[in-house]
């Protein structure tokens, strides 16, 4: 596969520019093909999975993704736990092995929140990370859902405090990857046909229905917005189709409206696969530079114990099926079983699935 580590440095330069100009969409280069222009191969276009935790040197991973014309972006999170340090030692160990497969993306350290000299203490934190190869910095749902001030109020991403921080990674050209708030379904009855049910049936601290104490969707994914207009330099990833899965009208006025915001489609595949096909066509054909491909697998054996090469192998094989599958969905054509439904296959045209795929994720 092509190295990823030899793409970051006109990554870096891009990014640098689009922090200066802001990076609105380009003219767009192609219509649906319907099957005109025939699509890459799934192991021929290279693949940038921009949101995975893995957090281990596995050879049967590394193995897979060169076999497969793959790479990803390692992410850091939580902020909270403990276990920051950690993860940046592992992150960095395996960027550093692994160049070609593992970029790795910071973390916000939010243990010392509200102590004198935060901001200042984050910066340092994460300039040190950049010099050891970050290319962006997470934050995470904690922020506006956990994180409490001492008289118990929540924490909002917009927070003043924070500012010093984006200010920072706007000046450096360093992307924020952005998982604020939940799915609406966390604020709704459970409904075993939602996408999410299984996990807010395994998660109860996660599902807010009832709990009004809670910020409401709407105030976080407010508080997202005001991020993007107060610092209309900083590049935000909206993890996770920004939180706002369910209304792909919502992603593209925000799309529309904030030219420094992008989005990735990590664990929300499945959330396509629900919405009408011209629907969703539309939206890759009128955002086709914004938007990045991640699946949002999880490898972390430092909070889950020791692991066996058999579940090793087992990891890489359901990754392998996770991103065969999903290449089928958004490349192929006709109808396909995705999760137990059949759906109607997106057949990109190869343009903007080499967009998708790697092309905006370089810039």
């Amino acid at each position: 596969m092509r190295s990823l580590s030899s793409l970051l440095p006109h990554a870096v330069l891009l990014v640098g520019l689009c922090s200066t100009t802001g990076c609105r969409d380009l003219p767009k280069t192609d219509t649906h093909s319907g099957g005109t222009a025939a699509a890459p191969t799934f192991e021929e276009i290279l693949k940038i999975d921009v949101h995975a935790h893995i957090f281990e040197d596995i050879p049967q991973l590394n193995e897979m993704l060169h076999r497969n014309n793959a790479g990803m972006i390692n992410v850091c999170n939580r902020g909270r736990d403990g276990h920051l340090e950690t993860m940046h030692r592992i992150a960095t160990e395996l960027f550093r092995a692994h160049p070609d497969l593992f970029p790795f993306a910071s973390c916000f350290d939010l243990t010392r929140f509200g102590r004198a000299g935060y901001a200042g203490q984050v910066i340092a934190w994460l300039e040190q990370s950049f010099r050891n190869g970050a290319v962006m910095t997470k934050i995470w749902k904690e922020v506006g859902l956990e994180l409490r001030r001492t008289d118990g109020s929540f924490v909002l991403p917009d927070d003043p405090v924070f500012d010093p921080i984006y200010a920072y990674m706007a000046r450096r050209g360093k992307p924020l990857m952005a998982h604020l708030a939940e799915p609406i379904d966390a604020w709704l009855p459970l409904d075993p046909k939602s996408v999410h049910y299984g996990y807010y049936s395994s998660n109860p601290q996660w599902h807010l229905y009832g709990k009004p104490e809670y910020p409401s969707h709407a105030a976080l994914i407010a508080a997202r917005d005001h991020i993007l207009q107060r610092h209309p330099k900083l590049i935000v990833i909206g993890a996770h189709l920004g939180s706002l899965e369910h209304d792909l009208d919502e992603v593209s006025r925000r799309l529309d409206r904030y030219p420094n915001f992008y989005v990735d489609c990590a664990a929300r595949t499945r959330n396509l696969a629900r919405h009408p096909t011209e629907k969703v066509l539309d939206f890759f054909l009128r955002h086709q530079n914004r938007i990045l491909y991640g699946v949002d697998m999880t490898w972390k054996p430092f909070l889950q114990g020791p692991r066996t090469d058999a579940q090793r192998k087992a990891f890489a094989d359901r990754l392998e099926a996770r991103y065969r599958l999903d290449y089928r969905f958004f490349a192929g054509t006709g109808t396909m079983e995705y999760e137990g439904r059949t759906v109607e296959c997106l057949n990109l045209p190869r343009s903007i699935l080499e967009k998708f795929y790697h092309q905006n994720a370089e810039r």
